[in-house]
């Protein structure tokens, strides 16, 4: 399901307004963050007394990458606006966050419920420069990513931003590249780690004759980078990961790693039982 991202302007300030399956979540970090608030303490709080609603959703950040944002339902925020004492914050945030509480879950909800075109205010110079990085760190996501579904959605907040800009929309296939075939694309990683072999890298957690790889994807890119091997763990390249049947994609989990000698998150593929490995790999 594609995700919608609109910046909602709020007396000075904006807010990330998120649509998702039809429903909108609201990004917590900004909000929390133009209260004055501290995000730390607040997500903690947050994952806890809201548990069961909260969602991290992907989109792009200001630097172009894809990031995970913490997310309450537009329906939960009234909850824990109202779980933070004014009385108890520094006098200086005392009005903004009364302003907060009084206002947002109303303009938010207005915004969704009658779309991007009705203009709660015209944005400030800082919320144009804003949403002008934004923008441009949209299109530079589109130019590098190659999954059609993420690319249609991203290409959705382009437009939105473009509208709120006043700026035209570039027309999607004018923008980066096509997807490659799933198979292309994993076919890369496996050629990849054959240059990672051939430069006597240990990059497979599995115990030895095993039969079994397992992949830890920070030691890649960190392998990656220092070979300069031009490959990024994307969603597409992710996603065709999973799909892979020869090595066998098994499950993403916990494993013992024979590398660092203790418990790690990999991914978990059947492969061909590697040779033993030299004395210079084992020293």
């Amino acid at each position: 399901m594609q995700t919608q991202l609109m910046s909602v302007p709020f007396h000075g300030d904006t807010i990330v307004l998120v649509g998702k399956e039809h429903e909108p979540y609201v990004a917590m970090r900004p909000i929390v963050e133009n209260m004055g608030l501290g995000w730390s303490a607040q997500r903690i709080k947050i994952a806890e007394r809201f548990d069961s609603t909260v969602s991290e959703i992907d989109t792009v950040a200001e630097d172009g990458r894809i990031r995970g944002m913490i997310c309450l339902p537009l329906r939960k925020l009234p909850a824990w606006l109202y779980s933070i004492s004014a009385n108890k914050v520094a006098p200086e945030l005392r009005d903004k966050v009364i302003q907060y509480q009084e206002d947002c879950d109303d303009v938010l909800w207005d915004y969704w419920t009658k779309g991007s075109a009705v203009r709660i205010e015209a944005p400030n110079v800082s919320q144009q420069i804003a949403l002008s990085r934004h923008r441009v760190a949209l299109l530079k996501e589109l130019h590098r990513n190659r999954d059609n579904g993420l690319r249609v959605a991203l290409h959705e907040q382009l437009a939105q931003i473009s509208r709120q800009l006043g700026l035209s929309v570039p027309a999607l296939d004018s923008i980066g590249f096509s997807a490659p075939d799933a198979c292309d694309l994993v076919n890369r990683l496996w050629d990849a780690l054959e240059i990672l072999d051939r430069k006597g890298e240990r990059y497979n957690h599995a115990p030895w004759m095993s039969g079994m790889i397992y992949l830890k994807l920070p030691h890649l890119a960190g392998l990656f980078k220092k070979h300069n091997i031009a490959l990024h763990f994307d969603s597409a390249l992710r996603n065709a990961m999973k799909a892979s049947k020869q090595p066998l994609y098994i499950t993403r989990g916990a494993k013992g790693s024979s590398i660092e000698g203790k418990t790690i998150r990999c991914w978990v593929f059947e492969g061909p039982v590697r040779a033993e490995p030299s004395v210079e790999e084992i020293l």
